[in-house]
């Protein structure tokens, strides 16, 4: 089969392999490295393959906004993992562009030959396609597509999984050995996915109005604009913000404020040894003993200390 790596609309093309089939290769487990760089990007593909299996592991660091497309001659099961970052994607049967952020994953894409990414920032994630084959072979089952597209944070457990797979400590036959355990480690995640506790994906145009509004959130601690105010100079409903701030970030827009906010304090506290009461204003506190309550709820000192050691 044959894979290709290209810029956008296969204006540039980066990298062009064939590959055996079902990923059977002459050694136990074989490995390349993809480099592409120009003044404005630079990317780094690190491939691992064998037996049913092929694992990309990405990283671009763009200047601007930069997208990317691999291709195949065959038709894969794929699963996607943001790991920093930001990728929005889109594979040969969607149109618009959907949106991963760190820690989060897709392992609902589907049977996919062709997939394009996108990233506007240095982001590192891990693409994993099986054979249909290879899938069928070691579950017993076809994989089920599934037609509503999700989203899920990577779990602790998950998270250890791919950080095995990125940096695995064997060679030869028993690193494809430790590979093939993660994957199956993947695979069970897969079948064990709890449609109740996942989420839409973003689409990119929403996407890049939470981050407007991210951006608005840390540029004025002093002066926060309220939900309202935040969802109209985004240009998106605050409905669609308040839902997809917390599922890009984590946090409510007010829980997001108030962590960065602290986060400032505690540096202008112990690298700048600003005083405790010019802290609080710098940082939106009209009244510094509220200030000192949620710094001491949040780090378990008084701010005070911190500008004294």
């Amino acid at each position: 089969m044959e894979i290709k790596l290209s810029t956008y609309q296969h204006t540039t093309l980066i990298d062009e392999q064939t590959y055996p089939e079902n990923f059977n290769g002459v050694e136990d487990i074989e490995e390349r490295v993809t480099k592409f760089a120009t003044d404005q990007v630079s990317l780094q593909v690190i491939q691992f393959f064998f037996s049913g299996i092929h694992i990309a592991i990405a990283a671009i660091d763009p200047q601007r906004e930069e997208c990317f497309c691999f291709k195949s001659s065959q038709q894969h099961i794929a699963f996607l993992f943001c790991l920093s970052g930001a990728v929005s994607y889109c594979n040969n049967q969607q149109c618009d562009f959907l949106s991963l952020f760190q820690n989060q994953q897709d392992l609902n894409i589907g049977r996919v030959n062709l997939i394009s990414f996108n990233a506007k920032e240095k982001t590192r994630f891990v693409y994993i396609r099986l054979t249909e084959r290879y899938f069928a072979q070691v579950t017993g089952k076809n994989f089920m597509d599934n037609t509503v597209l999700t989203q899920k944070s990577i779990g602790p457990e998950t998270r250890l999984v791919l950080q095995q797979i990125i940096r695995p400590k064997y060679e030869g036959r028993v690193k494809r050995l430790f590979l093939e355990a993660r994957i199956f480690d993947l695979i069970i995640a897969y079948f064990n996915q709890k449609p109740e506790k996942q989420t839409r994906i973003l689409k990119k145009d929403d996407a890049e109005k939470i981050l407007l509004a991210k951006r608005l959130v840390e540029y004025d601690l002093q002066h926060p604009n309220s939900l309202l105010e935040l969802s109209r100079k985004a240009g998106i409903n605050d409905y669609k913000l308040k839902i997809g701030f917390k599922e890009l970030t984590g946090y409510t827009v007010f829980g997001y404020l108030s962590k960065i906010r602290m986060e400032k304090a505690h540096y202008l506290l112990s690298k700048e040894k600003k005083r405790v009461n010019e802290v609080s204003f710098l940082v939106g506190y009209k009244n510094p003993q509220h200030f000192i309550t949620a710094f001491k709820k949040q780090y378990q000192i008084l701010p005070g200390s911190l500008n004294k050691s």
